[in-house]
């Protein structure tokens, strides 16, 4: 098994995504290695509906926010970040097309996000990395 370097962790907020950038930090620390955090921003709510300008820059600032939230914790435990926003219809592809761009040796991922009920119009993004992901994955609950 090769050296961990990168680790890739989904950021949108909640608990389970909170807990899996700790647990991705404890791994991180000890051997050296980089998180970059990322959050998806949709721009439509589902069944193509397209999303005003001004729901738009809410939930660009509302990443940033959790970005930076992210990257401050991480600078007290003194453990290497990076964060990015991204932009897509489906969460689950968006992250899965992201990993084939960069070099990543883990993902660490919640098993649920901010809005349950979404899972079951939308499907799970957890659910979607572990069936698409060619990288390990470890969901955290």
């Amino acid at each position: 098994m090769k050296k961990i370097k990168n680790i890739l962790v989904p950021l949108d907020g909640s608990k389970s995504s909170l807990r899996g950038l700790k647990l991705a930090s404890i791994i991180a620390k000890p051997i050296d290695a980089k998180i970059i955090g990322i959050n998806v921003v949709r721009y439509s709510l589902g069944f193509q509906f397209p999303v005003s300008s001004e729901i738009k820059q809410k939930q660009i600032k509302g990443a940033e926010a959790i970005i930076i939230e992210a990257q401050k914790s991480l600078k007290e435990n003194r453990v290497s970040f990076a964060g990015k926003i991204l932009k897509g219809e489906n969460i689950g592809k968006t992250i899965n097309d992201f990993l084939k761009e960069g070099k990543f040796d883990l993902i660490i991922i919640g098993s649920r996000g901010p809005d349950p009920a979404s899972e079951v119009f939308l499907g799970s993004v957890s659910n979607y990395l572990l069936h698409k992901s060619k990288i390990p994955i470890t969901i955290v609950k």
